[in-house]
């Protein structure tokens, strides 16, 4: 389900019973090396190519998403979170 798009990015809902290895198996389409280092598809073959698909939290995956607006957001990862507030 898509949740929200913006100029360069969109967060979406996905349910799979294992998303990473998914990903695994279309890794051409991602940058991970943002992920953990010790995580099974860490990679930096891809490190900031054009259009491959980053995770904006990693290798945690979000709990919870609040989207208010364009460009105001807040991603919940359990200890972690991330909150999205530009020109305000």
């Amino acid at each position: 389900m898509l949740l929200f798009t913006d100029t360069d990015s969109f967060c979406c809902q996905i349910e799979t019973p294992d998303l990473y290895k998914d990903m695994s198996e279309t890794m051409n389409l991602f940058d991970t090396s943002n992920f953990d280092t010790n995580h099974p598809i860490y990679s930096k073959q891809n490190y900031r190519v054009l259009g491959k698909m980053k995770s904006e939290t990693g290798s945690t995956p979000p709990l919870e998403f609040v989207g208010l607006r364009a460009k105001m957001y807040s991603l919940s990862c359990g200890n972690k979170s991330q909150k999205k507030a530009k020109g305000i």
